[in-house]
């Protein structure tokens, strides 16, 4: 009978043969190679971790972290045959998931053959939700399914009462922010899509790239002032705010009108913007004082694509802070748009969009 004492640990070079001999009787084809094995053990963007039993690894899982971005990869998972049924595959994705979450991502992906039924059943029990269909994505042609989960780490120690709007259009995110604000500080307000568009026409810059008009910092932090609430606003740029998503000299001449006429009327109203992005622990204050905080953030670190998003923090513990995401990838998971952790160390690394390195941070109060 084989021990069922374990030891989950992190792999060093001395694994590599053993590594090398699990990875052979695993797989008979897309393997890794020992050299390549040797470079993720010595990277900084992977770490190898195995389950191992007396000198006999039980299995490995390797994970890759994509620089620059809140995105992690299972790479491979493998387990020795005679400790299947020992939950051996279980135990590395979870410590997986916690590594990923440590390293400041919030999604974990992962790529399964089709017609590996056991392991997609896993992956599903554990939450991950199909993405993508990849033909021909193996060697011997054999079809793959991407799948990924948004990992959730240990409850909040601070959490708003902030109720979760998803955006619906694609370029009312600020105004779908705006309203999970006001639904936190106003308890009798009610969250509908006539005021989310209504939010969106007053806030929007009128072009953005290819599509309808996204949401500045200035236009959110009017159209929250003007509905009596609190309002500061942090807002840094090179130039004007998103005037290099566009081409057209027409196009870049209207959002210039309209972003000097949002900063008039903020002056007007006694907004006067602060030129940086606020540091965590002014954060951290502003949720212990139950502020509601929007932030414009780049989507790459979250998905792999460059494009403006406002998202609306919701709480924080010791080591992260939740988000609320108002946009979902499909209806029947909205939930998983809900208190998304992002590390503190890594905020930093999301905040600001385009060329301009623009920063925009709007804080609501009542």
């Amino acid at each position: 009978m084989v021990d069922i004492k374990m030891e989950l640990r992190r792999a060093t070079p001395q694994d590599l043969p053993a590594l090398i001999e699990l990875e052979n009787s695993a797989f008979s084809s897309d393997m890794i190679t020992a050299r390549q094995m040797k470079r993720f053990l010595n990277s900084p963007y992977s770490q190898i971790w195995i389950v191992q039993s007396e000198q006999q690894i039980a299995g490995y899982a390797l994970l890759l972290f994509h620089q620059g971005t809140q995105l992690s990869r299972l790479y491979s998972i493998a387990v020795n045959p005679l400790f299947r049924g020992q939950k051996i595959a279980q135990q590395l994705m979870d410590k997986c998931e916690q590594a990923a979450l440590e390293h400041g991502s919030t999604t974990l992906r992962l790529e399964v053959r089709n017609d590996n039924i056991a392991a997609k059943n896993l992956y599903q029990k554990l939450g991950y939700k199909p993405l993508k269909v990849l033909i021909h994505y193996y060697d011997d042609l054999a079809d793959g399914l991407r799948m990924q989960k948004r990992l959730t780490a240990s409850q909040p120690k601070t959490l708003l009462s902030m109720p979760l709007y998803i955006q619906t259009t694609p370029f009312t995110c600020g105004a779908a922010c705006l309203l999970m604000a006001f639904s936190t500080l106003d308890k009798q307000f009610e969250l509908g899509r006539k005021e989310e568009l209504q939010l969106w026409r007053e806030a929007t810059t009128i072009f953005m790239a290819g599509g309808h008009g996204g949401c500045s910092g200035h236009g959110l932090a009017l159209a929250a002032k003007k509905r009596g609430f609190d309002v500061e606003l942090w807002t840094q740029s090179q130039s004007t705010p998103f005037i290099d998503s566009v081409r057209d000299s027409n196009k870049k001449e209207v959002i210039e009108i309209v972003h000097q006429d949002f900063c008039q009327q903020a002056e007007a109203l006694g907004i006067v913007p602060i030129s940086a992005p606020p540091n965590t622990e002014q954060i951290e204050q502003w949720i212990e004082q139950g502020k509601c905080v929007l932030l414009l953030i780049s989507t790459y670190r979250f998905n792999g694509y460059k494009e403006p998003h406002w998202i609306i923090l919701s709480g924080m513990n010791e080591q992260f802070f939740f988000i609320h995401d108002p946009h979902s990838d499909r209806e029947n998971d909205v939930a998983s748009s809900a208190s998304i952790p992002v590390s503190k160390a890594s905020l930093g690394q999301i905040i600001g969009f385009g060329k301009q390195k623009h920063t925009a941070c709007v804080v609501v109060s009542s």
